[in-house]
């Protein structure tokens, strides 16, 4: 073999070897007990500067949740949201399109919206 070759597959094999890695990840984290979402949640979404305050209020029924979001100066991101959770993971949509996918561990939920980052906390 060449060496062209053998770095090419070299390569190939490294690329394959973190999306093996991402994948167990992501499956450990959809196979999780079910993770109650059900509170008040505040925090931020967005990048520094830009960043937007959101307020999150879910109910959860096994694991279907319903609530309300408020996302500040974005109404087009604020209302009522239906989603599910899986395991650690809670897909949120509102009536028009899907918010965000966020991974909660007890009182803190993470995530990426189409604003950036969100960051929240529960109220206790």
């Amino acid at each position: 073999m060449t060496r062209a070759t053998t770095a090419m597959l070299l390569a190939l094999f490294c690329v394959a070897a973190l999306g093996c890695g991402a994948m167990k990840e992501e499956k450990a984290e959809l196979s999780a007990p079910t993770a109650n979402a059900a509170g008040t949640w505040t925090g931020y979404a967005g990048e520094a500067a830009s960043s937007l305050p959101v307020t999150l209020t879910l109910s959860q029924n096994g694991t279907n949740v319903s609530g309300n979001l408020t996302v500040a100066a974005r109404p087009d991101l604020s209302g009522p949201v239906t989603g599910a959770v899986q395991g650690e993971i809670v897909k949120l949509s509102l009536a028009t399109q899907t918010f965000a996918q966020m991974r909660v561990q007890q009182d803190t939920m993470t995530g990426q919206a189409s604003v950036g980052p969100v960051n929240l906390r529960r109220s206790r």
